[in-house]
């Protein structure tokens, strides 16, 4: 016989509704996930560095979560209870910042077993919930502004909840025959539901995860994957500031702590099995890579990806439309010209390293990053204006097939743009360029080495480039 202490009848709208998260939510955890958390530990904080386009500049995002001494520090279980709600409140069709509920019906959601151990499992968490405060720093997304914003707000700003034996909640909405349970939403992310920054989720998927790992990995990399369907990130910062591991453990730790997750969105396929996930980028800094899986959902070519010039670039090479297509579509363009230059260069050259299978070395060294030769470095363009220049650009436009007539004349008038200038204004306008530039090239310049005066003087054509044709 089932022992239960609800009250509460079925209330569940009938017919499937896509489920959704918030876009916000699905970037920074809400809990940590380590094993030793102290009781005591009433704040908890997470942030990162990415590249603003609208200010042109790298910003901090930081999230800071305080806690009720009451109640402490949300869980994982808690961290699934607001996806449950985010659930409810879709299926009233995000109409009201008020929403009634019975704990039933979150439960059947959720896929918690029906008992009284549940029941009391969600009203802690809402309670805690209405006591945890978030302070976003340059990490809250404005879809409306399109920009980032400092924002802090509870999660619910008020909860009622049924109990047995007890007189029913008045939720502020009309009397049903049905005692009902409610929350509200605070403003803030009620406002940003509304405005549409929402992602579409498996939740049915996300439930069946075993792991907590799987399913703040799951959430994280399935709002990355939106459009691009590989993905690099440093380890700690992904383990900890997004994913919500302990700082105190060491690489091996983060490691073992992650793969738990990725083992089970591998068997679950949702990514593909990698022969290298982790790769060691200089001593004590590693890369963790990721690709969704071909049958994951959202995978389907998309027709901008299946024009694109760098396609017809790739299959001019030998590689194959499939392959081009896929390369085109998990990696960054100005990482595949780089390599075209490279490979153009090397071919050039009659090097062995591309006299066996040249489409696939091409392939290869833009799937692992090849660092180029040492001679290719040497040669690349020395300062604008002088006549070795020329012959690079007639050398690269004869390679790729195209009429060198044409592309010196457009170098030159690249030339003539920059020998325009006075010295301050070249100053200024070398400041601006870098500060448009895109994040490959900007990050090889800031790192210098062998490829930095390359991508310098490309950001510098680029720039010229635009500011002589603005429409194009």
């Amino acid at each position: 016989m089932k022992t239960s202490t609800r009250i509460e009848d079925d209330a569940m709208p009938q017919g499937n509704c896509e489920a959704k998260d918030e876009m916000n939510l699905a970037e920074f955890p809400l809990c940590a996930l380590s094993h030793r958390l102290k009781p005591e530990l009433k704040t908890l904080r997470f942030e990162d560095r990415t590249w603003d386009k609208g200010r042109n500049d790298w910003i901090t995002r930081q999230l800071t979560i305080t806690a009720a001494d009451a109640y402490g520090l949300p869980t994982e279980k808690d961290d699934e209870v607001l996806l449950g709600l985010i659930q409810l409140t879709r299926l009233r069709g995000f109409s009201d910042r008020k929403v009634s509920f019975t704990r039933h019906e979150l439960i059947r959601m959720l896929g918690w077993r029906d008992d009284s151990k549940s029941y009391a499992r969600i009203a802690a968490s809402l309670i805690r919930w209405t006591g945890v405060t978030l302070a976003y720093n340059n990490s809250w997304w404005n879809k409306e502004r399109q920009c980032w914003l400092k924002e802090s707000f509870h999660i619910l700003d008020n909860v009622w909840l049924c109990h047995r034996g007890e007189p029913a909640p008045d939720v502020g909405l009309p009397a049903t025959s049905v005692p009902m349970s409610a929350f509200v939403w605070n403003e803030v992310i009620f406002r940003s539901f509304t405005h549409g920054n929402l992602k579409s989720i498996d939740f049915d998927f996300y439930k069946s995860l075993k792991s907590a790992v799987a399913k703040r990995l799951y959430r994280f990399l399935d709002k990355r994957f939106w459009h691009c369907r590989r993905r690099d990130f440093d380890l700690r910062e992904l383990c900890c500031e997004h994913i919500g591991l302990s700082r105190n453990y060491d690489t091996a730790n983060l490691k073992r702590r992650l793969l738990s997750g990725i083992k089970e969105l591998e068997k679950r396929n949702f990514i593909r099995v990698a022969a290298t996930r982790f790769r060691k980028l200089r001593r004590g800094q590693w890369q963790v890579v990721f690709e969704r899986a071909p049958t994951s959902p959202r995978l389907g070519l998309s027709e901008s990806t299946a024009s694109d010039p760098l396609v017809g670039e790739l299959i001019e090479r030998g590689v194959s439309v499939k392959v081009a297509q896929r390369t085109v579509e998990l990696f960054a363009a100005e990482r595949i010209e780089h390599h075209l230059a490279v490979f153009d260069w090397l071919m050039k050259n009659n090097d062995s390293k591309v006299s066996r299978s040249p489409a696939g070395f091409l392939v290869r060294s833009i799937e692992e990053e090849y660092a180029p030769p040492k001679l290719f470095a040497n040669a690349s363009l020395p300062p604008v204006g002088k006549s070795s220049r020329t012959q690079k650009v007639a050398d690269v436009a004869a390679l790729r097939d195209e009429d060198p007539t044409e592309v010196i004349a457009r170098d030159h008038a690249v030339i003539e743009f920059w020998n325009s200038l006075s010295d301050a204004e070249k100053r200024d306008a070398e400041t601006q360029a870098l500060s448009e530039a895109r994040g490959l090239e900007r990050n090889l310049v800031e790192r210098g080495g062998a490829f930095a005066a390359t991508a310098h003087q490309n950001i510098l054509d680029a720039y010229a480039r635009k500011r002589l044709h603005p429409r194009q």
